[in-house]
């Protein structure tokens, strides 16, 4: 039984994934699930145990009324000579020649991870069996599935128990042994149910039934082993347990031993009418050499797509282990100080990458990081600060009249008093120093960002991350002190001297000839800026708001219809309008603005005010910036109506109104030259006071500062977390390694075993001379040549078509002899019971092949 037919190739796979299954298993990889192998699924009372004892031809599994298979169990099964022994993959060093032992150390090693809380754990148990009894053959037993928790299970050990199996077959690579008791209805085999979810066409599916003598008289499960009742591509298999029976007379009887349960069974196929033309298909001994069969062709197919996933794991995996191994030197403790130099030397490299965006990634495709941030601070957002200061609102007028009024006295004065002006014009630049200030806390905001962003790096050594953060972020704040101070004293700066003789000033000549310098100074060409669809809020009605495509350009404000812009609506100039919020009612929501004009006039008809309001936030921010950038900014706070007091002085003097408009004509243009200098000279001043000083630091003195704290020694100790990912890592890398040289190893070998090799294929012959590397480099497709050129078998008889074993295949259960007759399963259970190399004579006489045989599971493709 134990000797394996076909091409010797064939007999190495089954060893090279068990070698696998041991290496993955060693570094607790999910790697293992993707293997090729079978996994044993079915209720907890559906005879699993009772089928993979046979199969070895042992009792080692534990046995209890309760649940005992709690993890899954990796059996794998080695054909060898001499005396039999297991060993486990936790004790790899010690052999366990007593069975009774073996089932004891389940027991131990199953208590040790189980809790009685948790009921299950899906931590497997390495288990490998040495025994010239068995064939090559690898199982995976997992916990028998429950509806009801017994006492003491937790609540969802079903779920539990689910999860588990899933986890297994859920692999394309794995086949799935159902095990189903025959005296249920099949179409609500759990085994069967859990394994259609996962293989809903059967094709990687196995049926075994058990408990064919418990069915009662007048059934049997003749049509489902035709494939009539549930269809599987790879059939079903009976097998007879040694579970207590009753005798005709209602005694129980004895439990039987496995020799003895193995002649049972093969004396219940042969006599029972219902499965004595196929009793040569059922059995345990068949059921044996058929999945071992089975088990090596589907590795066979499995392995090219294995080895490509393992060869893209191990470049993944090649990367990490790189940057470990460079960095292996920063754990010695003489190598402290250059240890350190190379991390900050690679945080001030990620710093400047931040800045500079030199760091692209994939990631940074979704939104603005690093540099551009700050960017888009000094562009957009610091101008519209400035912009939110009003300089031109209507209580300005106001004391303008009160201090030319103030200072005149009781004399009437002829020319406009300049200190007026500069009074005025003092009062304005005030008001920029908290704009100013706004956009110092946003540059810091977005610098710690960063530095949160490449500390992150040093994640390995948390101490060193959470203090060269500390370092950084403390220096940072120290730098937003002197900053401010740089930056309140410019704005004092400009307080001091009004300089008039500014080239770019107006001058009181040219005030005096223009009320309204700024259509001068508009941009001629009208430049679209942006377009889009906003609501308009015309009607006094709240939900009375119509929806219009709006284009905004340098000059004006259109809307249209709708997108194709051919129903024009209205187009309403930009000058003197301004923007303000609006409150959103009782909905609570600001989401709607207001354009309106700073003279009083009508913006749009009868409407003082024109409302938009757009979809979300987002979009209305979108709509103001633009605006902001058509020269149309945001007030802050200012009522749009008219205030119906009025100075005491102001009674209508022409004179006075003609000064008072020169005067505000004079401020607007010294204010527009103080504005685009500030915008100018406050990034400048930001970038060198933070962000150089910033960049010096992180260069030149924080490797000082770290050795300056108290336990500088401590710096770069890992923390528990990432040693253990970092030792996975490694662990798994160099056992993905191994595991592609053990593959390689095998197309060596089955290279040089093929040399002049005949393949005995019983369907379709493919040429011996193709090597295993032209193969594996082909497509998927080519699996079938695989399978045919190196192991002599056709696939094709477990896709549609019985398995019909060759005579080579059932002499090797116990005779060398080359018959054309079929062998009885008798032939079978004396090679098995008596290790003979002679067959003895057969029970019954040898029946010849009938013209063709009766339908068989694996008769024409499922349906």
């Amino acid at each position: 039984m134990a000797n394996q037919p076909g091409n010797p190739n064939m007999k190495m796979l089954i060893p090279m994934i068990n070698e696998l299954q041991r290496i993955f298993t060693m570094v607790n990889t999910r790697l293992t699930l993707t293997l090729p192998q079978i996994a044993v699924v079915g209720s907890q009372s559906a005879g699993k145990s009772s089928v993979l004892e046979n199969i070895v031809g042992r009792d080692f599994l534990p046995r209890g009324g309760s649940m005992v298979t709690k993890r899954p169990l990796v059996l794998q099964l080695v054909t060898s000579q001499g005396q039999e022994y297991g060993v486990f993959g936790h004790k790899p060093q010690q052999r366990f020649t007593n069975y009774a032992d073996i089932r004891q150390e389940i027991e131990n090693d199953t208590k040790a991870v189980v809790r009685n809380d948790m009921g299950v754990s899906n931590m497997p148990i390495n288990l490998t069996i040495y025994s010239p009894h068995v064939v090559n053959l690898t199982l995976v037993d997992l916990p028998g599935m429950v509806k009801v928790p017994s006492q003491g299970q937790p609540l969802d050990i079903s779920k539990r128990i689910d999860d588990i199996i899933l986890e297994y077959i859920s692999n394309e690579n794995c086949l799935i042994l159902a095990v189903t008791p025959a005296n249920i209805d099949l179409v609500t085999s759990d085994a069967l149910v859990i394994a259609r979810s996962r293989d809903p066409t059967g094709k990687r599916t196995i049926g075994v039934l058990t408990k064919l003598d418990m069915m009662g008289r007048g059934h049997n499960a003749r049509d489902v082993f035709l494939n009539k009742v549930v269809v599987l591509e790879r059939g079903f298999i009976g097998v007879v347990l040694r579970g207590q029976r009753v005798d005709e007379y209602g005694r129980v009887m004895r439990e039987l031993d496995i020799p003895a349960a193995i002649e049972f069974e093969r004396q219940f196929f042969l006599n029972d009418p219902a499965y004595h033309d196929m009793a040569d298909r059922m059995g345990v001994p068949y059921l044996q050499h058929t999945l071992s069969i089975q088990l090596t062709e589907h590795i066979l197919k499995c392995l090219p797509d294995l080895k490509r996933e393992l060869q893209a794991r191990y470049r993944d995996l090649a990367k990490e282990v790189a940057e470990y191994r460079t960095s292996a030197m920063l754990e010695g403790n003489g190598v402290d100080t250059k240890a350190l130099v190379v991390l900050t030397h690679e945080l001030q490299e990620d710093f400047d990458a931040a800045l500079k965006g030199t760091n692209l990634k994939d990631s940074d495709l979704k939104s603005l990081t690093g540099g551009a941030r700050i960017a888009t601070i000094f562009k957009y957002r610091f101008p519209s600060e400035l912009a939110k200061v009003d300089l031109q609102d209507k209580d300005m007028r106001n004391q303008l009249v009160l201090a030319i009024k103030n200072i005149r006295g009781f004399r009437a004065g002829l020319f406009t008093p300049d200190e007026a002006f500069e009074y005025i014009v003092q009062m304005q630049i005030a008001k920029f120093e908290e704009p100013v200030l706004i956009c110092v806390d946003m540059i810091v905001s977005e610098l710690k960002k960063i530095i949160h962003e490449v500390t992150s790096k040093l994640k390995r050594y948390p101490y060193l991350q959470r203090v060269t953060e500390e370092l950084l972020t403390q220096y940072l704040k120290e730098r937003e002190i002197a900053t401010k101070q740089a930056c309140t004293l410019y704005v004092q700066t400009q307080l001091a001297y009004i300089n008039t003789t500014n080239e770019e000033f107006i001058g009181f000549a040219n005030a005096q000839k223009s009320v309204n310098i700024s259509e001068g100074n508009r941009n001629i060409t009208n430049q679209i800026i942006r377009k889009g669809f906003l609501r308009m809020h015309t009607s006094a009605k709240l939900f009375q708001a119509k929806e219009y495509f709006f284009v905004l350009s340098t000059d004006n404000l259109s809307w249209y219809g709708d997108s194709d812009e051919r129903d024009k609506k209205y187009m309403l100039q930009l000058e003197n309008l301004k923007l303000r919020d609006v409150d959103g009612g009782f909905m609570g929501k600001r989401l709607q603005f207001a354009l309106y004009n700073t003279e009083g006039r009508n913006v749009y008809k009868e409407h003082r005010m024109l409302e938009l309001s757009a979809e979300n936030k987002e979009e209305m921010e979108s709509w103001k910036e633009a605006f902001s950038r058509a020269g149309i900014f945001s007030e802050r706070g200012q009522r749009v109506e008219t205030s119906a007091t009025s100075t005491d002085g102001n009674s209508g003097d022409p004179h006075m109104e003609r000064q008072v408009e020169t005067i505000n004509i004079l401020v607007a243009s010294y204010m527009r030259i103080v504005a685009k200098m500030t915008r100018d000279f406050i990034p400048k001043t930001i970038v060198c006071n933070i962000v150089q000083e910033l960049r010096k630091y992180i260069s030149r003195e924080l490797l000082v500062s770290l050795y300056a704290i108290p336990n500088a020694k401590s710096l770069l100790e890992e923390s528990a977390e990432e040693r253990q990912r970092r030792q996975g890592k490694i662990a798994e890398f160099e056992a993905v390694k191994n595991a592609l040289n053990i593959i390689e190893n095998f197309h060596i070998n089955a290279r040089k075993l093929s040399t002049g090799m005949i393949p005995t294929s019983t369907g379709t012959t493919t040429s011996s001379n193709i090597t295993m590397n032209n193969q594996f480099g082909q497509s998927s497709n080519s699996s079938t040549n695989l399978v045919d050129t190196f192991s002599g078998v056709n696939t094709n008889r477990f896709s549609g078509h019985h398995i019909q074993p060759n005579q080579q295949a059932w002499n090797s259960f116990g005779s060398s002899a080359q018959s054309p007759s079929v062998v009885l399963p008798s032939q079978l259970r004396s090679s098995y019971v008596n290790r003979s190399t002679t067959p003895p004579s057969p029970i019954v006489p040898q029946r010849p092949l009938p013209p063709r045989p009766p339908p068989r599971p694996f008769d024409g493709p499922p349906v």
